[in-house]
C-alpha cells in the first residue's frame, strides 16, 4: 500500500496509513502491526502507520471468550474456529495471537478498538487486549458499540451505529496536517 498508494491517489500521503479490519481482519491487522517480523521482513517501519482500527477482533486465539483457557466458551471457539486455522510450520495459537506481542519497549501507532455490545464473548478478549496495551503505555481508545449491536451488525449497520463516528473521529484526530 505504502509503495503504490500514489499510483491510485496522486495526492495521498504514504506516511499516513491507517490499518483496519473486522473480526478475522481485525486479528490480522493487529498482528501485522504488533508482530515485528512482518514489517522487518520487508524492511518497512511502523512510522508510516498513523493508527490501527480493530473492530470485533480476536486477539488471543487460545482464550478469546473467557480468561480461563478451558472455559466452555473457549473450547467451543477452538473447536468451531481455531481448529480450522492454518499456521506456518511449527507455529502455534500463541504465536499467532496479537496480544502476545504487546511490549513496553516498542513504539506503536495508536489503536482504536471497538466491540459490539453482543460480540459472541469476544468483548472479553477486547477488554484484555486494551488493558494490556494500556499497561504497556500504548495509546488506545476503546468503545463498546451499544444498542442491539452484534458481531455482524457492527459492520453491516456501520453507517447507522456509533462505530462510524468513532472510526472517522479517530482518523481525523491522528492525521498530520
Amino acid at each position: 500500500v505504502r509503495n503504490n498508494i500514489c499510483d491510485h491517489y496522486p495526492h495521498a500521503d504514504p506516511d499516513q496509513i491507517f490499518i483496519s479490519g473486522h473480526s478475522a481482519g481485525a486479528h490480522l491487522a493487529t498482528l501485522l502491526v504488533l508482530d515485528p517480523t512482518y514489517f522487518e521482513r520487508h524492511q518497512l517501519s511502523l512510522s508510516s502507520i498513523r493508527g490501527v482500527i480493530s473492530i470485533s477482533g480476536i486477539y488471543s486465539l487460545a482464550r478469546p471468550a473467557h480468561d480461563s483457557r478451558n472455559h466452555f466458551r473457549n473450547l467451543i471457539f477452538r473447536t468451531l474456529y481455531a481448529s480450522n486455522l492454518v499456521f506456518g510450520e511449527g507455529s502455534t495459537c500463541m504465536e499467532n495471537s496479537p496480544i502476545e506481542y504487546i511490549h513496553e519497549d516498542r513504539t506503536l501507532p495508536p489503536f482504536l478498538v471497538m466491540s459490539a455490545r453482543f460480540d459472541m464473548g469476544l468483548e472479553v478478549d477486547a477488554r484484555r487486549f486494551v488493558q494490556r496495551l494500556r499497561k504497556s503505555n500504548h495509546s488506545v481508545d476503546y468503545h463498546i458499540i451499544g444498542g442491539i449491536t452484534t458481531h455482524g451488525t457492527i459492520i453491516s449497520k456501520f453507517p447507522k451505529n456509533d462505530a462510524h463516528r468513532h472510526f472517522f473521529t479517530f482518523i481525523r484526530q491522528r492525521m498530520r496536517r
